[in-house]
């Protein structure tokens, strides 16, 4: 079956007679805003936050020491703007595609978790499937790319997180950078910068229309594109503004859709990932919003009450789980590597900070301890160089900053994209065949316990 047919039998609606013409919309953003920020002495980077429930774009605008950091505002179907927009595909009776807010009577079919879809290393997923949520996150993509286009002409340059484990980096990295090298070539060469063509063109012909462009160091040159790990991202903003000390971490990331769960140390100053972990759990799932509506849009969680206790629960004992596993691997690790005691492992992982980003975040029910994880921390302004963002007052007044912390990172302007996460069994490799009598070793180091001490230099 070739793609064609394939999404025309994952669409359900198949309407008899006429096919109703719907007017072509282009949804506004806040361009006067951001057109505010661009100039031919600075530099713009977009941070791309591609989420699994919604996105952000943070721009970034340099001009020597002067740094501007400004989000992509996007129109909702209540004519307000929003700092996010819905990762969300709506494929209308009229086979034309709308992207992100979809109007109360919309009818189609909707489309949503593809980005989970297109990053997904499971053997069990199949190619054509992959495919398809490959295509939906180009046409996404390009939706946007539009917009900045618009603004910014060709003269940016974007830096996207993608979801990865130590074990598939390069993978994530080259799938990300196909997907925008495919949505650039739509938005330059197919449709020359006319976004209401694109949303005009029906599904058929969009199929017709887009090549999936095979990885290449040319693609990623020729559009400027840097792609990092998500979890990398998320913890830049801290490690930045130094607002974290050194020692084993967790990050626990709420997003609508998944949950990521990053084991991290701090190593120059820089977020040294060794354990990356998703599950296919956020608000949508702790509020049942699936369940409620499994054709309609992602959920809106505003209290607390919504989030359903049993599903939370489930939830609980999940990260629960995740968090034992990595304290296991970590004893395991000292024993097959060192001659150090457990008992200085066990001390240095009293009370670490466990960090708290993403939209679920944002209620307090959610932030919990979780084994040796003890020390709540929850992403804020804080953690922000707050004079550089002048949407700050009204972020703040929106609690936003754990949900746009993400994009507002991957702006920030890094030379290249050589980040790795090293594999889980390197987290003692400064210390590997040491003994407990060593004491050069245990005077201090990026392990650290509650008290700094011995592990603090355990490099």
């Amino acid at each position: 079956m070739n793609i064609k047919n394939y999404i025309k039998s994952l669409i359900g609606h198949k309407p008899n007679g006429p096919i109703q013409e719907f007017p072509v919309k282009i949804p506004s953003i806040n361009k006067e805003e951001l057109l505010a920020v661009k100039s031919d002495e600075k530099m713009i980077t977009v941070g791309l936050d591609f989420g699994t429930h919604q996105t952000k774009v943070c721009v970034e605008s340099k001009g020597g020491v002067e740094l501007d950091y400004t989000f992509v505002k996007f129109e909702g179907v209540n004519k307000q703007l929003h700092y996010t927009i819905p990762s969300i595909i709506g494929i209308g009776v009229d086979k034309r595609l709308r992207y992100g807010y979809l109007s109360d009577d919309f009818e189609g079919d909707v489309v949503r978790y593809f980005k989970q879809q297109a990053f997904n290393t499971s053997t069990e997923t199949s190619s054509a499937d992959q495919e398809l949520a490959i295509r939906y996150s180009i046409w996404y993509l390009a939706s946007i790319i539009f917009d900045l286009e618009d603004i910014f002409g060709q003269d940016f340059s974007i830096q996207m997180g993608a979801p990865t484990d130590s074990s598939h980096v390069t993978t994530a990295k080259q799938t990300a950078t196909r997907i925008i090298a495919s949505a650039y070539k739509l938005v330059e060469d197919i449709f020359k910068n006319d976004k209401k063509k694109f949303l005009e063109t029906e599904l058929e012909e969009l199929i017709e229309l887009t090549e999936i462009r095979e990885y290449s160091e040319e693609d990623k040159e020729e559009y400027q594109l840097r792609v990092f790990p998500e979890a990398y991202a998320c913890l830049k903003p801290l490690t930045s503004q130094q607002k974290i000390a050194r020692g084993m971490s967790l990050m626990i990331d709420i997003g609508g859709g998944t949950t990521d769960i990053s084991f991290f140390t701090i190593e120059q100053d820089t977020p040294q990932v060794y354990d990356f972990f998703s599950i296919n759990m956020g608000l949508n799932f702790l509020t049942c919003a699936d369940e409620k509506a499994p054709h309609g849009i992602d959920s809106n969680v505003k209290s607390a009450s919504e989030i359903d206790m049993s599903k939370k629960e489930v939830f609980t004992k999940k990260i629960d789980s995740i968090c034992q596993h990595i304290s296991g691997n970590l004893f395991r690790e000292l024993g097959i590597q060192t001659q150090i005691s457990k008992m200085r492992l066990y001390d240095a992982l009293k009370n670490r900070p466990i960090v708290y980003c993403g939209g679920g975040s944002t209620f307090s029910t959610l932030r919990e301890v979780h084994d040796t994880f003890k020390e709540i921390k929850h992403v804020s302004e804080k953690e922000w160089n707050i004079q550089s963002v002048p949407q700050i007052e009204d972020i703040i007044a929106k609690s936003l900053c754990p949900i746009l912390s993400t994009a507002y990172g991957l702006a920030i302007s890094t030379v290249n994209d050589d980040i790795e996460m090293k594999p889980f069994r390197d987290i003692f490799i400064h210390i590997r065949n040491e003994g407990e009598n060593n004491s050069n070793s245990l005077s201090g180091g990026m392990y650290s316990g509650s008290l700094y001490s011995d592990w603090d230099a355990m490099k």
